[in-house]
């Protein structure tokens, strides 16, 4: 199996929303701000980037949008987050998988937030925002 022919499957936590996204992650990181923290109900967010193409959200979800052009999708039924819109991109949790093997973390941002207790990886560090 190839890069382009992967599929990876997930959703949340009920089980009434499920994802679909094709081929391979652009990127992966952790977010340490603190709309993340408290969104997630969690030290920081592990999430995996994929063009909005890529993926497909089966089931009813709904949304709110945190900042300006920064949507949250979660499951009406659970709660559940399960993805993040921002221009042609979708962040999807990675424990929300099915398997996650292989969506390491290639860099943290936020990590002026980052809580006090949560060691830094071995990976690039972003203050604020990752540079493009």
């Amino acid at each position: 199996m190839t890069i382009d022919s992967l599929e990876r499957f997930g959703g949340c936590a009920c089980g009434d929303l499920r994802l679909v996204a094709r081929g391979g992650a652009v990127r992966v990181g952790l977010c340490h701000c603190l709309t993340c923290q408290t969104a997630h109900g969690a030290p920081y967010l592990a999430f995996a980037v994929f063009p909005r193409r890529a993926v497909d959200l089966l089931g009813e979800h709904a949304g709110w949008e945190s900042s300006t052009g920064y949507h949250r999708l979660y499951c009406p039924a659970c709660g559940s987050r399960v993805a993040n819109l921002t221009g042609d991109e979708i962040e999807l949790p990675v424990a929300s998988f099915d398997d996650a093997s292989g969506l390491d973390p290639q860099y943290e941002n936020w990590t002026i937030q980052r809580l006090p207790w949560v060691t830094p990886l071995t990976v690039p560090q972003f203050a604020r925002d990752r540079d493009r």
